[in-house]
């Protein structure tokens, strides 16, 4: 009896130690895991046995697709002038022959779009913008030559401004759309901003109606003109005028972060196509039709020019604050001109651009 006692003190032993080791395990995963309210721990590098290499921790895969939306206003203030020379179909018109100048025509622009990013590298996105004019004034100057200052009696000889009247643009709208395919080229260290290229297309219409004629000079009173000062057509509209550009663009735009929240960004568009179509109705013209008096189409170039300061109010949301320039012109182009027996005139188109500058301000959700 007195040899079991040892036997059995090394068997309870024996066991202790056993049940010990089986509980380690356990226990070291129990001080792995963390408290409540404390940070976890990134999975150490695992082991590989059999190729004796170590595997690293998976990490997160980034969003395959971005979206965001946008709604925002550009206050705006726009210009489209046109010219044309008639000198090849009359000895008495000068070169050019008339001028008009459609100038602050005030539009505030409500605009909405939306953009797909796509493996945090190319991009589509597209806008559309529209709003009425608010004002604005028209300015139509006609020329004589020396020859047809002498028909007319001009004041004074030669060729010159024989006339000059001015109306109120207080009708019609602006519309545009925008569409981009872009790729991203570089990204700045830290993810602190990119730049990227982009080629799209753009409409974009100015649509204008004039009231009431005011007669500013006149050189040849009672055969050309009325006398300067008089006021006729109170509240009629007397001409309007629809101007429409299709245009390509390719551009490049960049964007970087400067504070936490605050992010500044750029873009310009060369557009090295445009193709114009612009409809006029001179309606106190009794010899000319009406649908349309004249029309001008041809070819041109141009440039788009944006500024942007971005504030996040929070993760998502976005505040946008910028400046905005569009311009496009015509360096080849026709002037028609339709009578109402339908006979059809055609001259050189001297000028034909238009110009929209202004604010823009919006809000920005992405996802």
């Amino acid at each position: 009896m007195r040899l079991q006692w040892p036997i059995l003190r090394a068997a309870a032993v024996s066991t202790a130690i056993i049940a010990l080791l089986a509980l380690t395990p356990a226990l070291s995963r129990a001080d792995e895991s963390p408290a409540a309210g404390q940070p976890v721990k990134e999975a150490a590098p695992t082991v590989d046995a059999s190729a004796s290499t170590i595997v690293p921790p998976a990490s997160p895969k980034p969003n395959t697709v971005a979206v965001e939306f946008k709604l925002g206003t550009w206050l705006s203030t726009g210009e489209t002038k046109w010219s044309h020379n008639a000198s090849m179909l009359s000895t008495l018109v000068g070169n050019p022959t008339s001028a008009l100048t459609y100038k602050d025509v005030g539009t505030n622009i409500v605009e909405f779009g939306g953009k797909v990013t796509i493996l945090q590298r190319v991009f589509l996105r597209a806008d559309y913008g529209f709003g009425g004019v608010g004002g604005g004034r028209m300015i139509d100057d006609d020329f004589v030559s020396a020859a047809g200052a002498t028909f007319y009696g001009t004041s004074t000889p030669g060729a010159q401004l024989v006339s000059r009247t001015h109306s109120d643009i207080n009708g019609n709208d602006v519309r545009y759309f925008n569409a981009d395919l872009g790729v991203t080229v570089f990204t700045f260290p830290e993810q602190k901003g990119s730049l990227s290229a982009f080629i799209g297309y753009q409409y974009w219409r100015e649509a204008y109606s004039a009231t009431g004629v005011t007669q500013v000079v006149c050189s040849a009173v009672g055969t050309f003109c009325n006398a300067a000062g008089t006021v006729s057509n109170v509240g009629r509209t007397v001409i309007s005028n629809t101007t429409s550009w299709n245009s390509l663009k390719i551009g490049l735009e960049g964007d970087y972060n400067v504070w936490s929240r605050v992010t500044f960004g750029g873009k310009a568009a060369f557009i090295p196509h445009t193709s114009l179509d612009n409809r006029d109705v001179h309606y106190l013209r009794t010899d000319l039709a009406q649908n349309p008096s004249f029309k001008m189409t041809g070819t041109g170039l141009g440039f788009n020019a944006e500024g942007t300061a971005s504030v996040r109010l929070v993760s998502t949301l976005f505040f946008d604050l910028g400046y905005r320039f569009w311009y496009l012109n015509v360096s080849d182009g026709t002037w028609r001109s339709f009578t109402r027996t339908g006979t059809v005139s055609t001259a050189q188109l001297k000028e034909l651009s238009s110009t929209r500058q202004g604010l823009t301000l919006g809000l920005r959700y992405s996802f």
